[in-house]
């Protein structure tokens, strides 16, 4: 996985590519630390992420945690397959999803 980050005034885009998974996702984590601390909201755009595994959950709740002080965190482009996970675990329930 690759993680691209995207800067645009207070909102940093973090654009994750390949499988978020248990090997990859620290590698999520830094990058969601690193902007969480000068950015007002977080937009994950899920457009090239083809797996996302519990670790890229944790990830996920993670950044909303940090950014729940301030403007959050948005899913955008999110794939019919990684909906379909982030509904059988409630997560469309708890994070902003376009």
């Amino acid at each position: 996985m690759k993680v691209d980050v995207r800067k645009e005034g207070d909102v940093a885009y973090i654009i994750p590519r390949g499988n978020v998974d248990y090997v990859t996702a620290p590698d999520l984590d830094e990058a969601v630390e690193r902007e969480a601390a000068s950015a007002r909201k977080l937009v994950f755009d899920m457009v090239d992420v083809t797996y996302l595994a519990s670790a890229g959950l944790r990830s996920l709740l993670n950044a909303d945690e940090l950014m729940e002080d301030k403007d959050g965190v948005k899913l955008v482009n999110v794939s019919k397959e990684v909906r379909s996970v982030l509904e059988m675990t409630g997560f469309t329930n708890v994070l902003d999803i376009e």
